[in-house]
This record gives C-alpha cells, structure tokens and sequence, in this order.
C-alpha cells in the first residue's frame, strides 16, 4: 500500500494546475478506439515550463504558488472522458504522475467521479501484472487516490502497454459494483523521461 503522508503538499499544490471537471459515473469500462496520435519527438530541458502532448500523455510543468517561495511541480497525464446518454462529458479517471524538486521519488493523483465514494482505497495494474492499492479520499465534487509511486509501478508503466484503475460504486439498489478504467500508456514513457529532465533543474 502507498504512504501517503509525504504527498500532502504535493497534492495542494498539484490540484493547482489540475484543470477541474464535474464528474459523475456513467458507465462501467472503457478503452480507447484504435487510432493513436504520433508521439511527437522535442527537446525538453531542466527547468522547462509550459506543456507539450507525448501520444496520449501530456507533461506540464509549473511553479506552483507556495506560503515560502513556489514549489516546482510537474506532472504528467491523461484523462478518459466518456460521453452520458444527452451526450455530456464527463470524466471516469484522470491520471496523473507528479514529480517535485522536494520531493526524491515521483506521486500518484488519480481523480475518479465522487461516485468511487463507495470504498477507501482503489486498485491499479499495468498490463496483467500484480495490483497496486492507494488510500482514497472523497469531496462532494470528486475522489482523489494519492500515494508516492514506487519504482516498480514506474518500470512497469514505462515499458507496459495499459493501465488500469479499479474502484467501487454502488449501484441504482446500493450494491456495491467494481468498476474498471482503461488508459493506453501510448507516450507515457517518453513523456515521463521528459518530466525528469525537466524537473532535474
């Protein structure tokens, strides 16, 4: 299980540059269609900010504001939006890898539709490999699993193909119903490579 108590500042300053959705669940899996943007080859030095799109994964890199002096903060990530019967987006996961110069090992924040509220911690894999669990913690607005991100979670999702959350929502007779949500790891790795470079000034 992660440990989360190093994260708290980081997930302060993190939601900073998370551009918010409302979400709410309306189905029970997803993955993307076969057409896959090219990954996009750039120079991305120590110090970089501003954003660029790797495949699927975008980096963007930030000085967060902080009570001392701002806090470097990167991240990169990716979101699976599905489309409700009128037609609305809306968001079943947002994935996100953050790094921080205060910080010697890169985080977790995966944002999930408050309707995850229906247990304290979510599940993840890449591939077919072992389960990684992280706590969970839930607003009337959104839930958000965060934890520090082992290397083995790392290694795996640079060289695996998809990665999956797993959580819990109860259903229309308050069942409990596990849900899954894909996400093509199309450009993680080039994207998280860039993001330690970045952050390395």
């Amino acid at each position: 299980m992660f440990d989360s108590t190093n994260w708290v500042g980081l997930a302060a300053a993190a939601v900073l540059i998370i551009v918010s959705l409302a979400a709410v669940f309306v189905g029970a899996q997803w993955a993307r269609g076969p057409g896959l943007p090219p990954i996009a080859q750039v120079q991305i030095d120590p110090g970089f900010t501003g954003q660029h799109t790797f495949g699927l994964w975008t980096l963007i890199c930030e000085n967060a504001a902080a009570k001392s002096a701002p806090v470097r903060v990167c991240r990169t990530n990716a979101r699976m939006i599905v489309r409700g019967s009128d037609n609305t987006p809306h968001l079943a996961a947002g994935f996100n890898v953050v790094m921080m110069k205060t910080q010697p090992a890169p985080g977790l924040m995966f944002r999930l539709p408050p309707t995850a509220r229906a247990a304290d911690s979510i599940n993840f894999s890449i591939d077919q490999n072992t389960l990684f669990k992280a706590p969970l913690k839930c607003s009337q607005t959104e839930c958000i699993a965060q934890g520090a991100l082992p290397q083995s979670a790392v290694d795996q999702m640079r060289a695996g193909h998809v990665l999956s959350v797993f959580y819990t929502i109860k259903d229309s007779t308050q069942q409990d119903r596990k849900v899954r949500v894909d996400q093509q790891l199309h450009g993680f790795r080039e994207s998280f490579d860039a993001m330690a470079r970045a952050i390395a000034a």
